[in-house]
């Protein structure tokens, strides 16, 4: 999965663009997956429907199902811990996400005074041509990386995620997504990052149990460990 953002001031073409960055992404192929930060209350549901009663009944985490999926959650969630579940849930090639200025994720700048080390570019998003995107577009492909925590290189001289993420917009490193970690990982909310050692640990670990055991042990496996987990997160809620 690689990121992308695109940042900038009010009415600068934030969302223009970041449509037209989506559309050129899916037309080479990708499956795109998108986030859009808004300072003000964000409402997918609305006054009448069923899922809104769940919520104003008490409910924290309202999900709809239909001919759409949709998830109401009443808490706003860290851009890290919604990057991870959008990996975890979809597996997108590409995560465009839309208003978050201050990220350590490279960045196409709407306004020429937000020009970080992680701009990739400032452009004037309301007088760009269609072959402007494409360029913008295979700058994506080129510097687009993963969520920064799990960045992983074997190159000496690179010990942390964030000189992992400058040294691929300065063109000192080349992001390969199959050289990063298989596992995601995520302890109470926070995204963990793995090296190849531990993948394969954990990996192999986990694969050497559930070949040793039988399908029924499998399932109560699963379900011990699902229910250890809500143990844990009820306790965390309830202050214990």
């Amino acid at each position: 999965m690689r990121i992308i953002s695109v940042a900038g001031k009010k009415d600068s073409g934030k969302t223009s663009l970041s449509c037209r960055i989506i559309e050129e992404l899916s037309n080479r192929n990708y499956k795109v997956a998108s986030i859009k930060h808004s300072h003000h209350k964000m409402q997918m549901d609305h006054e009448g429907t069923d899922t809104y009663k769940h919520t104003m009944a008490g409910s924290q985490f309202t999900v709809g199902i239909g001919t759409r999926t949709y998830f109401n959650i009443n808490e706003s969630l860290s851009l890290e811990r919604l990057l991870f579940l959008i990996k975890l849930m979809d597996e997108p090639d590409f995560v465009v996400i839309e208003g978050f200025k201050n990220y350590n994720y490279p960045k196409f700048s709407t306004s020429p005074d937000l020009d970080d080390e992680y701009t990739i570019e400032v452009v004037d998003a309301k007088n760009l041509s269609d072959e402007d995107v494409k360029v913008l577009v295979d700058k994506a492909e080129r510097y687009g990386y993963d969520l920064l925590p799990t960045l992983y290189t074997k190159d000496c001289g690179y010990n942390d995620a964030n000189s992992i993420a400058k040294a691929i917009i300065n063109d000192e490193l080349t992001y390969d997504d199959n050289k990063q970690a298989e596992l995601s990982l995520s302890v109470d909310g926070n995204v963990i990052g793995l090296n190849e050692f531990v993948d394969d640990f954990i990996k192999n670990t986990i694969m050497g149990m559930l070949k040793s055991i039988k399908l029924k042990n499998t399932v109560y496996l699963i379900l011990t460990i699902y229910k250890y987990l809500l143990i844990k997160r009820r306790s965390k809620f309830n202050g214990s």
